[in-house]
This record gives structure tokens, sequence and C-alpha cells, in this order.
């Protein structure tokens, strides 16, 4: 679900991410989630319309019909970077440990 490396979202992205997570519980249109960031960030319609590309490229939002995407739950996203950030360090400092 979450890509392979520790790399966190870029603040916007995340925030926009959380932004649409709260917003709404079921199924979202991909126009509704561009008029949300549009109406609450100010952005541009280019740029909301790649940040929704981005977050369903990195698995946060899920397609579940034909332009209808659901979020996944921020905490699981969250949990996800947690488990493997301290994969990662355990492996880097396999002595210290």
């Amino acid at each position: 679900m979450v890509e392979q490396g520790v790399k966190f979202l870029k603040k916007r992205d995340f925030l926009s991410y959380v932004a649409l997570c709260l917003d709404r519980r079921e199924p979202l249109n991909i126009g509704e989630a561009v008029d949300t960031l549009k109406e609450r960030f100010c952005l541009p319609n280019k740029t909301a319309l790649g940040i929704v590309r981005k977050l369903a490229k990195r698995g946060l939002l899920v397609k579940v019909g034909d332009l209808e995407y659901r979020c996944v739950d921020p905490l699981v996203y969250l949990r996800g970077l947690v488990e493997k950030y301290s994969a990662v360090r355990r492996g880097r400092s396999k002595m210290a440990c």
C-alpha cells in the first residue's frame, strides 16, 4: 500500500491528504477532491489535480470506481512509515542495538 522507500510526503501533499480524509469518509469523486483542495488551500486547478494523482500513485487514495477514490486511513500510512523507518535504522546500526 505505502511505497517501498521510507519517504514522507511533502508538507503540501500530506496536508492535502489529511484534509481530503478528514472531510469525507465515503468515496469521493476526483472533481470533488480537486474542488476541496482548491477551496481549502487556494491551489490552482492543475496543482490540485496533480496532488490527487500523486496521492493515488502512492496508494493513499484507492480507486473504487471510474472516477471515485477512497482515502486510506492516515494512521495506516503513518504506521507503515514508522515500521519501515525503524527497519532501516535497525539495519544500519546492528551493532548499536
